[in-house]
This record gives C-alpha cells, sequence and structure tokens, in this order.
C-alpha cells in the first residue's frame, strides 16, 4: 500500500504554500469572486521543475590545551541542484470541480553537490554526502497520482511526492516541499484585486512545541505575461516555538528520561519555518504558469555556560531548499514566467 503523508499536526499544509503570478490587464468582472482552478479530463501539461537544497551547520570548536577549552565558532555547509521534467494529465474531474492528476515525473539531472573549502571540512563532506545520497535516492523516473481541488488545494500526496529531509520531527520542510514541488498553487478565498494584501494569524498545534506563534502573509500582484492574462499571488508563512528536550527523540517519551541525561542541565531550543512563494497563475482558469518557492528550517539551541566560556554555547543547524517551475510549451520551458 502507498505511504501517504500524514495530516500533520502542523495545519502549514492546509494553507497551501503558493505566490500566484498572474498579467495585469483589465480584470474580467468575474474576478469579483475568488479565483478557481477548472479542469477537463486529458488536460496535459509539461513543466521544468529546479530544486536546491542547502545543509548549514554552525557551532562552538573545542580545541585542546592541556584541557578542553572553547574554540571560535566554526560553520560548515553543503549544497545540493537537481532539476527535472513533470507531465501531468487530468484523469478525471468530479462534479464537485476535484480532478484526479496522473503526474510524470522523468528527464532527472544528476545532483550537483558543491561544498565549503578549507583545510578541515570533514564536516561539510558528510553533509554534502547525506545530501547526495538523498537527492540520488529519489531522483527516479516514476508516476504519482493524487488530487486538486478548485482551489488549487493538492491531497492524496504520497511519501514519495518529496525528497527524504535530513530534519528532525516534525518533519516541516518536507511536508511544504510535497505541496511546493506540485505545479499548482492554493487560491486564497478573496477576489483577485492586485495591490490588496491582508495577514492573518494561524492556529497551529506541533507535539512537543510550546509558545508556537504561525501566521501568514497574502498579496496579489500584476504581472507581465506576454502569454495570457495573469496575476501574481505572494505568500509568506512563518512558524517559531520552543522545542521541548525529549521532543527530537520519538524513542523516549516526556518524563521518561535516561539517568545520565536527567542529571544534565537543560538546554534552550527553539526551531523557526519560515517559507515563502511567488506564483503565476492564469486568469481564466487557475492554472499555474510559472513558480519561485523557498523555505527554510532553523534550529537553535542553547546550552548552559561551561567553565571558561564567557557566553552560553549556541549551536544552529539551517536546512533550506528553493524551487522554480517553468511552464514548457512543447518542448521550450518558458524562462520568464514571474518576471
Amino acid at each position: 500500500m502507498r505511504a501517504v503523508l500524514p495530516s500533520v499536526t502542523v495545519l502549514i499544509l492546509l494553507w497551501a504554500l503558493d505566490a500566484v503570478s498572474l498579467p495585469a490587464p483589465a480584470l474580467p468582472a468575474s474576478q469579483d469572486k475568488p479565483l478557481r482552478r477548472t479542469f477537463h479530463a486529458g488536460d496535459e501539461w509539461r513543466y521544468r521543475v529546479h530544486l536546491i537544497v542547502r545543509s548549514e551547520r554552525e557551532g562552538p570548536e573545542t580545541v585542546e590545551a592541556g584541557a578542553a577549552t572553547p574554540g571560535k565558532t566554526v560553520q560548515h555547509w553543503a549544497e545540493a541542484r537537481l532539476g527535472w521534467t513533470i507531465s501531468e494529465r487530468v484523469i478525471r474531474v468530479g462534479a464537485d470541480g476535484v480532478a484526479e492528476i496522473q503526474e510524470q515525473l522523468e528527464a532527472f539531472e544528476a545532483p550537483r553537490i558543491t561544498q565549503e573549502s578549507g583545510a578541515d571540512n570533514s564536516q561539510s563532506a558528510r553533509l554534502a554526502a547525506s545530501l547526495r545520497q538523498t537527492l540520488t535516492a529519489w531522483a527516479k523516473s516514476r508516476a504519482l497520482e493524487f488530487r486538486i481541488a478548485a482551489d488549487g488545494k493538492a491531497a492524496g500526496l504520497g511519501a514519495d511526492a518529496a525528497p527524504q529531509t535530513d530534519e528532525p520531527p516534525p518533519p516541516l520542510l518536507k511536508l511544504w516541499l510535497a505541496h511546493a514541488l506540485r505545479p499548482t498553487a492554493t487560491l486564497p478565498e478573496r477576489p483577485v484585486r492586485p495591490g490588496a494584501s491582508w495577514r492573518e494569524p494561524r492556529r497551529v498545534h506541533i507535539n512537543g512545541w510550546t509558545e508556537v506563534q504561525a501566521g501568514e502573509t497574502d498579496e496579489w500582484l500584476d504581472a507581465e505575461s506576454k502569454a495570457r492574462a495573469a496575476v501574481r499571488l505572494h505568500v509568506v508563512q512563518e512558524i517559531s516555538g520552543r522545542v521541548a528536550e525529549s521532543a527530537g527523540n520519538p524513542s523516549m517519551r516526556a518524563g521518561e528520561r535516561k539517568d545520565d541525561e536527567a542529571k544534565k542541565s537543560p538546554s534552550e531550543k527553539t526551531e523557526r519555518f519560515f517559507a515563502e512563494s511567488m506564483s503565476t497563475i492564469a486568469l481564466d482558469d487557475g492554472r499555474l504558469l510559472a513558480a519561485s518557492r523557498s523555505a527554510r528550517t532553523e534550529i537553535v539551541q542553547v546550552v548552559p555556560p561551561v567553565g571558561g566560556m564567557a557566553e552560553p554555547p549556541r549551536s544552529r543547524s539551517i536546512l533550506s531548499v528553493q524551487v522554480e517551475i517553468e511552464n514548457c510549451v512543447e518542448d521550450k520551458c518558458e524562462a520568464d514566467g514571474n518576471r
């Protein structure tokens, strides 16, 4: 049975993290209502997708000088790039306007890896090896089947809809990426009015997190499209909170830590998720023409001060992704969809 992404305790996926871009001619009277996606059985489209994944680590370096003493803060990073083609076909459309989609992923490039250079780059080499393994394992030609509603939201995505990101639970970035890699955009419940923007707080529950804050900001923008009438939607999403000490360890229940760990002073750990999307969408049928999307998770951990250190040790890990989606016409992909 095909594994399906969890409906997550995190409502982030329900917001459909997308930014839409469409042209700027006078809006038809119908745009007094929210823009909606329309489908017809047998419709087919092709897109070219480019993905960049970057992993960074930053923290104090300890050196030996008779005894362990704190050293300078060091940074390590590695980055991977991957490209492929998506062919979509509408299998059928229900009475409620929901379309069943078959998506073929093919023409994968070999992952291109870059990393920090220097005398001591063993940590960067490990980050690079992890990225290479992750993308190589995922970059296989295959077909996906899922549903897209009239508001552009995708549902029924399998666990193989996105690469397995190297992040502790909950996998916010992977869940976001599964939707961000699809050539569709979630359409707001508001009419298209270029220049209009709004911000809405979000109620999000994440197991093991406290002091959670979340929100989304949307804005309709004009778009310059030579091909067809279109508009852009700019979307920014944020989630932040404090992470319980045992939250990242699924094998350890809250309050049931090992004796040696219980003796340690607790550390302070915070996590922040940030996503931004700019998508270009056709005004006549709500189809995505192009998109630029990015997201990152940042985990910061501060432990109690140790002897000889003026400030408490602080480590930071960042995992970020960038997604570019271009519409293809025949064998050519449009490179100016969001310009």
